[in-house]
């Protein structure tokens, strides 16, 4: 074994640059996108025909005193075409004393917007329905600002064990997604070395020596999942230490997860190694595969964002969603061994599936 590994190393000594490359722009996408992240969702909104500039600046700001959106007001054609295309979740009709919802889908960002809307008008036109019965309108102003201010009665909300929420942060979520994302490219074509030496002739070759199959696979195997292994923690300890990117409390169980990451990696590696014929055929479809996972996995997007239950059942096989809802539970919610063991048992249990077929497989074709 210790042959095998050693030259794998020496390869790659002489020609660090893919690794190199992938484990730089693990950290380039994560500075790209992760830290370019607006917490405020902006939405358009724009008036309605006839209504007065006055009221629909009036309505912008009772918008703008939530800390979640940000309202702007803009052209209606651009917020309509804006909306149609894609470019944003909703945008908002203003009216004297009504509202409407422009969306072209229904998702949790438009749900959000309009509770918040409608809050923010039901409670004005509350107090405006009021104030007709008072003598002073501006000492009713006050008097119910002051109110809401100090009001008798404050609702917190906790959690079920009587913590304060955490807020989610999709920074992390994406410093992890573009971490596990291309350290799977590192150890597919790290894999992928294997069939390219049988091609070669050179495992013919070896076989002859006193190395035997066993430690010429499991020398491969290992230096693939250190290398892996090597380029996920260099990026988690570079963000955590160096940019100061809070990872929580338990670095220790965010190493260990990308290890049995790494390996479930190499095991389903191993078995596109050993369907497909050719380094050739990996080299084709590997790079083209692989970028489906995140998209179907949902990491690219908040939490809860893909409902489909088909999309969701299809990512369950692969092991980015497992190691990603591990690293997450972790990093953000300090989660425990207990509650990441069933995502840890399914990386493993994918592990175990996958090495053992893939190999299969390229034993029964090399024969």
């Amino acid at each position: 074994m210790n042959p095998i590994f050693l030259a794998q190393w020496m390869k790659d000594k002489r020609s660090p640059l893919l690794i190199l490359s992938f484990c730089g722009l693990s950290i380039l996408a994560t500075l790209l996108f992760g830290f370019g992240i607006d917490s405020q969702m902006k939405i358009s909104v724009f008036k309605a025909p006839g209504m007065e500039t006055r009221q629909a600046e009036a309505w912008l700001h009772l918008l703008n005193k939530g800390e979640t959106i940000k309202f702007v007001i803009q052209d209606e054609d651009q917020a309509r075409s804006e909306v149609r295309e894609g470019r944003t979740d909703a945008a908002v009709q203003l009216m004297e004393n009504d509202y409407r919802i422009i969306a072209a889908i229904d998702n949790p960002n438009v749900q959000l917007v309009e509770r918040h809307v409608h809050s923010v008008f039901v409670e004005e036109l509350r107090l405006r329905a009021a104030e007709k019965f008072a003598d002073d309108v501006g000492t009713f102003r006050r008097e119910m600002a002051q109110y809401q201010g100090d009001p008798p009665l404050v609702l917190n909300l906790r959690t079920s064990e009587g913590d304060e929420l955490i807020e989610y942060n999709m920074s992390l979520q994406l410093l992890f997604t573009f971490s596990l994302f291309l350290a799977m490219f590192t150890v597919g074509y790290k894999i992928n070395s294997i069939s390219m030496e049988k091609v070669a002739g050179i495992w013919s070759r070896i076989i002859l020596s006193p190395v035997s199959k066993f430690e010429m696979y499991t020398g491969h195997l290992m230096y693939s999942s250190l290398v892996g292994f090597l380029q996920i923690s260099a990026v988690f300890v570079l963000f955590n230490f160096v940019f100061g990117l809070d990872l929580g409390f338990r670095f220790g169980m965010l190493i260990l997860i990308a290890g049995i990451y790494t390996l479930s990696i190499v095991a389903m590696s191993m078995l596109l190694t050993g369907i497909l014929k050719t380094p050739e055929q990996f080299n084709m479809v590997f790079p083209s595969a692989i970028p489906v996972m995140p998209l179907l996995s949902g990491a690219y997007m908040p939490p809860g964002t893909i409902t489909n239950k088909f999309l969701l059942g299809i990512s369950e096989i692969f092991p980015l969603k497992h190691a990603l809802d591990a690293l997450v539970a972790v990093a953000i919610y300090d989660a425990g061994w207990q509650e990441v063991f069933l995502s840890i048992a399914k990386l493993c249990i994918i592990g175990v599936i996958c090495m053992g077929v893939g190999i299969n497989l390229m034993e029964r074709r090399r024969r």
